[in-house]
């Protein structure tokens, strides 16, 4: 794998910090798999019912590969509240009241449970409702993470970890997307191999600055929308980031593997 800094210089692929976090590894760190879509998501039932070996795969590094798992972890309990309701989704709630049973994952679980609040700022909702909060920062690397590894996936191009024109929202199964969501998964491909338990559609608008914008399903529950600038887009905003963060944070680009 070829990667390009910029338009002229090539280089072989080095070290993470080099290529900026993803899927690309160093010739002296031991290597091993990573799902940009994690396994965890897949309820033990549904593997047993799928076959999951379709799952897209890459060898990266073992140090970027651990980095998230923490977050990892704490993005899908956190979200298992919300993926009652589908077949995946039940299986996935289930799975996690068991884990809790035998004492897996319990602190986590905990953490999570404590970010529902029955009578936030003292008040009490109407309907028996609570608030859930959310550590967004968390939600939103995973996220990024998971579009990255398809990105890489359909287009050979590696995107940075840190990217400031990047927009991430999550709506839960109560709340209903903006029309913009609604427009855009009516009539966008869907991509997922296993659309059950995750699902994306994605599309570059080039009338709009080469906006990409992405929309990932999970559980046939939860809609995430990921919108960011192009590397290349010259937008004033962008430009900005670029004084701010450094050009280099938009640059990176490999050749297709």
């Amino acid at each position: 794998m070829r990667v390009r800094f910029g338009p002229d210089v090539t280089s072989d692929a080095k070290c993470c910090e080099e290529t900026l976090n993803y899927g690309l590894l160093s010739l002296w760190e031991t290597a091993r798999p990573d799902h940009p879509i994690m396994k965890q998501i897949f309820a033990p039932e549904i593997r047993r019912k799928h076959n999951i070996s379709r799952l897209i795969t890459f060898e990266v590094h073992q140090s970027c590969n651990t980095s998230y798992k923490r977050d990892e972890d704490y993005f899908v309990r956190a979200l298992i509240p919300f993926a009652r309701g589908s077949e995946a989704g039940n299986a996935i709630y289930a799975k996690a009241l068991n884990d809790y049973r035998i004492g897996k994952q319990v602190p986590l679980t905990k953490k999570v449970s404590s970010e529902f609040d029955p009578n936030p700022s003292g008040l009490t909702l109407p309907g028996g409702k609570v608030v859930k909060r959310f550590d967004g920062e968390r939600l939103a690397r995973v996220a990024w993470k998971m579009v990255r590894g398809l990105h890489i996936h359909h287009t050979g191009e590696v995107l940075s970890e840190r990217w400031p024109a990047l927009g991430v929202q999550v709506f839960c199964p109560d709340q209903r997307p903006p029309d913009d969501v609604m427009a855009f998964v009516s009539y966008a491909k869907s991509r997922g191999v296993y659309p059950g338990v995750f699902d994306y559609k994605f599309e570059k608008f080039r009338e709009s600055h080469d906006l990409h914008y992405w929309v990932l399903l999970l559980w046939d529950r939860i809609i995430f929308r990921v919108a960011f600038h192009d590397p290349a887009c010259g937008c004033p905003t962008c430009e900005v980031d670029r004084k701010a963060f450094g050009a280099e944070t938009f640059a990176t680009t490999t050749t297709a593997p």
